[in-house]
This record gives structure tokens, sequence and C-alpha cells, in this order.
């Protein structure tokens, strides 16, 4: 079995992407997302972080990460959230998939999938990149044709912030701002 090395800094930004088991659509109904954000929130009062931007799918969740200075443990954040919400999940009533006899062993539920994908943000640039590459997800699996119509994400923070206008990346504005914002 390989071995995964993870490059941690303490205090460093990351950007995380968790996807259910079997790409199941778990974040379709109101209750599953509901039960989401506050395992996140029970984790963050342990172990604070903050949320600079997020992005839930109907089968996956982008989150970018600011860890307190000091700490590098991004691994137990995020297998504390993925373990809240599969407890909360399945008390409540949630269907998991299909379960092997080694994830069984190993006390993985079918929820989620097993291992998660994690990227330290380097710079201005890297970061201007994961976010942009995040917000224009829903656009991407085509469940929308802009980023402004899709509720589960931080570009509305972003856009009251003032870092986005409403017309970033739409597709009806394409010729006026000229090619999508991070994807050259």
């Amino acid at each position: 079995m390989p071995q995964y090395r993870r490059w941690r800094v303490e205090g460093g930004m990351y950007f995380l992407t968790v996807v259910t088991h079997e790409r199941m659509p778990l974040f379709e109904e109101g209750w599953t997302r509901q039960l989401l954000r506050q395992a996140i929130a029970a984790v963050r009062k342990l172990r604070p972080f903050e949320m600079v931007a997020v992005v839930l799918m109907p089968d996956h969740v982008h989150m970018l990460w600011q860890l307190p200075e000091n700490d590098d443990d991004f691994s137990t954040r995020l297998g504390g959230i993925k373990y809240a919400f599969t407890r909360a999940y399945l008390t409540a009533g949630g269907k998991e998939g299909a379960t092997s006899g080694g994830r069984t062993r190993h006390r993985n539920r079918g929820v989620w999938q097993k291992r998660f994908y994690e990227h330290r943000i380097r710079d201005d640039r890297d970061f201007t990149r994961h976010v942009e590459y995040m917000h224009y997800n829903p656009v991407k699996h085509g469940h929308v044709d802009s980023p402004a119509k899709w509720p589960w994400s931080s570009f509305h923070r972003y856009v009251k912030l003032g870092l986005y206008g409403k017309e970033w990346s739409d597709p009806t504005k394409a010729n006026e701002l000229g090619p999508t914002p991070g994807f050259e």
C-alpha cells in the first residue's frame, strides 16, 4: 500500500476536497446540509480554523481553511467533521452505501470516501486559482450556468465583500469580461 505524505505547514492554508461514498448525492437534501453545517461548527469549537471559502456540491465539498499559528493538523479536523456528520446522518435514518468486509473491519461506514484531497496554498496566485475553481465548480458540473445561481457557496460572501461582481463568470457577459478568471 502506498505511503501518503501530507505537506504540513503550521498556520498554513489548505484546499480540501472530500467526496461521499460511491458519489451518493447526500447534500441534495436540506437536512443533510444542516447536519454537515453542525458537524463543521462542532469541530471548529474544539479545534478552531477559519473557513476561507466553501462550495457544497451534491456529492462532495470543497473547503479552503486557514489553520491557526502553531497548528498544522487539518486531518484530525476533517476526520472529526466526517465522523460527526456520519453519526448524525445515520442516527437520523440516512442510508449508507455498500461496504466491503475490509471497510467494515476498519470502521469505515458507507457515507464518505476513505481518503480526501488536500493541497497547501503556496501564494496569492495559487489562492486565487483555487477559490475560483471552487466557485466555478457548480457550473463545471452542469448544475447552474453561473456561480451566482448556486446557493451553497461562499461565492455570495465574496460578492458582498466586493471581491467579485455578480457577473463573475456569467456566460452572457463572457465577451465583456474576457476568459473566465483563473481558467485561462
